[in-house]
């Protein structure tokens, strides 16, 4: 499917916020409330757009996430396929994805404490430990989320910067929020009357406990999950080491990320490497005049990176009621 400048439009300003009302966005973009809905529903037939995602703050709700990258040897496609279907159905598992490079599949688990994310990686790997040469663990310690601003040509403003993790504080969630999380989390539009009908409560209680949460900062933003491949072509997660690195030169770094528009996250983690940044891309050829521009802006911090082409996603979910069960 091809896109046009309108549908650009319409999917940026859906993940800006995928909550909003479909009229609020027509009016944006300057179509009818119909045709903005006739061209969501041919995203989603067309798989541009996987799905909905509530971004949460999971420091909020005590968990940690973290990314396991393996590199797989001696599998068929569908000892693969069961393996990546194992991990897509694991309570743990936020993000699973495939890629090139010098891994060959990622996937990251969430856990309130090392013991379970010890627990929760050494299970997979002794179900699958035949088929993964080696693997290392990265350790989200926080996030930035940028807006798609190459989606409408824009070079970037600090208005798309949404910053999530950190340190550990916990909010204090009761039962119903927990439900309520998790059903957005699933579907990030489902609408308050559709919420209220499965947590037994009235569609202003749940507006008034979605909006309390989002103050609280639990739920931090509503997004596009895109099939990037059918958005823009090539999606790169790079995998960037860093010396010498201090605050300031870490501001001047995300700074730096802001202002490119095909840059949409910029994570921080502990482990091999120290960030991680998401590319979304047309052409190689691109990709490269990006990597070659941020190598110079920062010669002096980056030691080596490493580019991985993530070619298919197959899952992404920032929570699951299921992993605060005991």
């Amino acid at each position: 499917m091809k896109l046009d400048k309108k549908d650009k439009r319409i999917l940026y300003e859906l993940d800006k916020n995928a909550r909003q009302p479909l009229s609020r966005i027509a009016k944006k973009v300057n179509l009818s409330r119909e045709s903005i809905l006739y061209r969501l529903r041919k995203y989603q037939k067309e798989g541009i757009i996987r799905n909905f995602l509530t971004v949460m703050n999971s420091s909020k709700i005590g968990i940690s996430y973290h990314k396991v990258y393996v590199k797989l040897h001696n599998i068929a496609e569908e000892e693969e396929k069961e393996f990546i279907s194992y991990l897509c159905s694991h309570k743990n598992i936020a993000w699973v994805a495939s890629c090139d490079g010098k891994y060959s599949l990622i996937f990251g688990p969430g856990a309130r404490d090392l013991v379970e994310l010890n627990s929760v990686i050494q299970d997979i790997m002794n179900k699958y430990w035949r088929f993964v040469m080696h693997y290392d663990v990265a350790s989200i310690v926080g996030a930035h989320h940028f807006y798609r601003d190459y989606l409408i040509g824009e070079k970037g403003t600090t208005e798309r910067l949404i910053a999530w993790g950190g340190e550990q504080e916990s909010a204090k969630l009761d039962a119903k929020n927990i439900e309520i999380l998790d059903l957005l989390a699933k579907d990030a539009r489902l609408s308050a009357v559709d919420v209220a009908k499965k947590v037994g409560l009235s569609a202003d209680a749940v507006i008034q406990r979605i909006k309390q949460l989002e103050k609280q900062g639990v739920i931090e933003h509503y997004m596009i999950w895109p099939d990037v491949n059918k958005l823009t072509g090539i999606f790169y997660k790079v995998l960037v080491s860093l010396h010498d690195l201090n605050r300031q030169k870490e501001k001047q770094l995300i700074s730096y990320c802001l202002q490119q528009p095909n840059i949409v996250y910029a994570v921080s983690t502990f482990g091999p490497w120290q960030l991680e940044l998401d590319i979304e891309v047309e052409s190689i050829e691109q990709f490269r005049s990006i990597m070659r521009d941020f190598l110079s802006q920062f010669a002096g911090i980056v030691s080596d990176y490493s580019p991985l082409n993530i070619y298919d996603e197959y899952k992404f979910r920032f929570f699951d009621k299921r992993m605060l069960e005991k």
